[in-house]
């Protein structure tokens, strides 16, 4: 039986994982950890988010035949007998903003943002936070938008108090409960204030990505509708993992503890070994200024415990590669 798994991010390298004899396509020939795109921004070194696949089709694809099971790409047709659909995450691009997705979009912000005096971030979540915290490393005048009414409004009360406090103490100004109304070239107008800015970066519109919508698959949000099992609504031969699938019951994070466990069992799945999808979140770790801080087992953590919490996740992510 051939299965062959669309993209190579946590999911679908989990999901290769499980079954080394699977084809994984994607249109690079390197994993990127998306969570260390922060450290490209503030060093230049694209290494740091960077490790080489070590199997991989390389290839763009262009369409999916679901009803001959067949995937089209720029280099040809690759026929499947199961496929699972791990492509990831996307970001909504607003007008006059930069968007961080990519190391090419890392090394572009920093550029930006040694020549800017003033930076505007866009969302107060994991991202913006980190990158609000860079900007003020960097000596700018930084200033943190959020339209709800704390910071990390996923994680612990603990730990929005406390990245609220550190980023106030390093001079973010942090502006809660406000909302944009516009980007007028440089001028970001709130429901508040107008603030003009030199550099101005979005850390919101997470989505998936387009081809799902292009595909006709059915959607929330670009993210493929699966059931319990992470089996596409659309077709029985076809698998949604990681942050391009959602389930319509019950809303799957976007996270790469939960791609990671995702695609591992849209594997297992297709392989017969049928069970229904959960996940657990052990940790959720941000990092102000050299500090590493966050939610382990339900619990508020910062310090070395923290920091030993995220270098595991990383030690995860590249034994995926290796």
């Amino acid at each position: 039986m051939r299965i062959v798994i669309l993209g190579g991010g946590f999911a679908g390298l989990s999901a290769l994982k499980a079954n080394n004899d699977a084809i994984m396509i994607d249109n690079k020939d390197y994993f990127v950890l998306t969570h260390r795109l922060v450290d490209v921004v503030k060093t230049g070194n694209p290494d740091l988010a960077i490790i080489p696949y070590k199997k991989v089709f390389r290839a763009t694809v262009r369409n999916i035949d679901f009803k001959n099971k067949r995937v089209i790409t720029d280099r040809g047709e690759i026929s499947y007998d199961k496929l699972i659909i791990a492509l990831g995450y996307s970001q909504r691009l607003l007008p006059n903003t930069e968007k961080l997705e990519t190391v090419e979009d890392a090394l572009r912000i920093r550029e930006k943002m040694l020549k800017a005096r003033r930076v505007v971030i866009l969302g107060g979540g994991l991202l913006g936070v980190e990158l609000a915290s860079l900007a003020r490393e960097m000596n700018k005048e930084t200033y943190l938008i959020e339209g709800q009414s704390k910071l990390l409004g996923f994680m612990s009360k603990d730990s929005s108090e406390y990245a609220k406090m550190k980023l106030e103490d390093m001079g973010v100004n942090i502006l809660l409960n406000t909302k944009v109304d516009s980007i007028d070239g440089n001028v970001v107008k709130t429901n508040k204030d107008t603030i003009k800015a030199d550099l101005i970066i979005s850390s919101i519109g997470f989505k998936g990505p387009s081809l799902i919508s292009d595909l006709k698959l059915s959607n929330v949000n670009d993210r493929m509708i699966v059931d319990e099992y992470l089996k596409s609504i659309d077709y029985d031969e076809v698998y949604g993992a990681g942050d391009c699938a959602t389930n319509n019951k019950k809303f799957i994070p976007m996270s790469a503890q939960v791609a990671v466990q995702a695609g591992t069992r849209a594997m297992l799945n297709a392989l017969g070994q049928e069970e229904k999808f959960s996940y657990k979140q052990i940790a959720i770790i941000a990092k102000i200024g050299e500090e590493y801080f966050g939610d382990f087992m339900g619990k508020f953590v910062k310090g070395r415990l923290a920091e030993l919490a995220m270098r595991f996740g990383l030690y995860r992510a590249i034994r995926l590669v290796n």
